[in-house]
């Protein structure tokens, strides 16, 4: 078997996997990764239609497969293995419907990141006051129990009376709303 760095290029896709199976040698699945990651990434921007979420998943589905090819027990299915592990972080992104939460997410980070000027912080300030109203609504409520009182999901999931998926369903509803009642607020001023 090939080994040496200078002709990975040249070995077949079953040879850099026999061989990292057998050595876990790091360049051998850099290699793949040199191959696939960016076959993996425009299936999953096709499948979510999102770059930022595409590169995030295109990462989790590579790790996975570093973790896992071990497992792999015919190194000529790895292209079929591989985009099934693809298709299933797909899959699960989807029934997590986290797209709006990935969102709402970017936007508290461009927030974070914005410079300390008198401008930004005078905004801050008002918004920070516009909070306790928005919290007191019923329907935020959530958060409040979330991220002021501190409490865990499976706390909220025994308090409501509710399944774990549920909870979180409402936290990113109730996030939505927060966004909303400010903006309409904020509109009104």
């Amino acid at each position: 078997m090939k080994t040496s760095c200078s002709n990975l290029q040249s070995m077949t896709d079953e040879e850099l996997i026999e061989g990292f199976q057998k050595t876990r040698c790091n360049n051998l699945f850099s290699e793949l990764y040199i191959r696939y990651y960016e076959k993996v990434k425009l299936y999953c921007l096709k499948s979510l239609g999102n770059l930022s979420l595409a590169e995030d998943i295109s990462q989790e589905v590579m790790l996975k497969v570093f973790e896992r090819i071990s497992l792999l027990r015919d190194p000529q299915l790895w292209v079929a293995w591989l985009f099934s592990i693809a298709r299933n972080q797909v899959l699960n992104q989807h029934k997590r419907g986290s797209r709006w939460h990935m969102e709402t997410e970017e936007i508290a980070y461009k927030i974070a990141d914005q410079p300390d000027d008198k401008d930004f912080i005078l905004e801050k300030e008002s918004k920070l006051q516009a909070l306790p109203v928005l919290l007191d609504n019923p329907d935020v409520r959530i958060l409040k129990m979330k991220y002021v009182e501190g409490k865990s999901i499976e706390q909220l999931c025994d308090q409501m009376h509710m399944k774990e998926s549920a909870v979180k369903m409402k936290l990113l509803r109730a996030r939505q709303k927060v966004v909303k009642l400010y903006e309409e607020q904020r509109a009104c001023s």
